[in-house]
């Protein structure tokens, strides 16, 4: 039985909007395709996210691997809190889960300095909502590693047969399920709840 909805943050609750950033910014199509794995999908954002590796050196480097392109990578990171908008689905659809007696966390993998600033500025409306959190740059953890799910099981006493998870990443959802847990691959708000309720459903009549 289904007790438990586990939510991934970015581009599951919140849009992490770089390009749309970088659009806004004035910076060009060439610097966007670049970033998307120079920056965004660099070892070195793995680094941030994973929280291991002073953030200042991950920085560097990610400077040092775009400087033919240092200008626009240091326009975004002046904009840094600009980076993600939170999705007006997201705070209904959790006030929605925990009004039918759910409880409701986040497990995402996310830059500690990002994380405290999206926070800061409102970034995530829905985060007195939920019951819980696990962020990978403050446990130095990453998903879909096994230890992260874990310790967010360990830490609120979750069982796993009584959670769902919902990630945008395929692997997260398999790191996830090898623990035990269900799990639906997010693509948009409309697929993952109706998929989410459809799991509801099937829990309340095998009950």
């Amino acid at each position: 039985m289904i007790k438990n909805v586990i939510f991934d943050i970015g581009n599951v609750l919140v849009d992490f909007r770089w390009r749309d950033l970088m659009e806004t910014l004035g910076i060009g199509k060439e610097e966007q395709i670049i970033f998307e794995h120079s920056v965004f999908g660099s070892k070195w954002w793995k680094e941030l996210d994973h929280g291991i590796m002073d953030e200042q050196e991950a920085l560097d480097n990610i400077r040092k691997d775009n400087e033919k392109y240092l200008e626009a990578f240091n326009l975004v990171w002046e904009h840094f809190d600009e980076l993600v908008e939170p999705f007006e689905y997201a705070l209904p659809w959790i006030e929605k889960l925990k009004a039918e007696g759910y409880q409701v966390y986040l497990l995402s993998n996310y830059p500690k300095t990002l994380f405290e600033t999206h926070e800061k500025k409102g970034k995530f409306p829905f985060i007195d909502v939920v019951d819980g959190k696990v962020v990978s740059a403050f446990v130095k953890m990453v998903k879909p590693n096994a230890d992260i799910y874990q310790c967010l099981m360990d830490t609120y006493q979750l069982k796993a047969g009584e959670c769902v998870f919902i990630d945008d990443r395929p692997e997260n959802i398999e790191g996830a399920k090898a623990l035990g847990m269900q799990g639906i691959v997010f693509y948009n708000y409309e697929q993952a709840c109706k998929e989410l309720e459809q799991m509801k459903t099937c829990a309340v009549e095998r009950a």
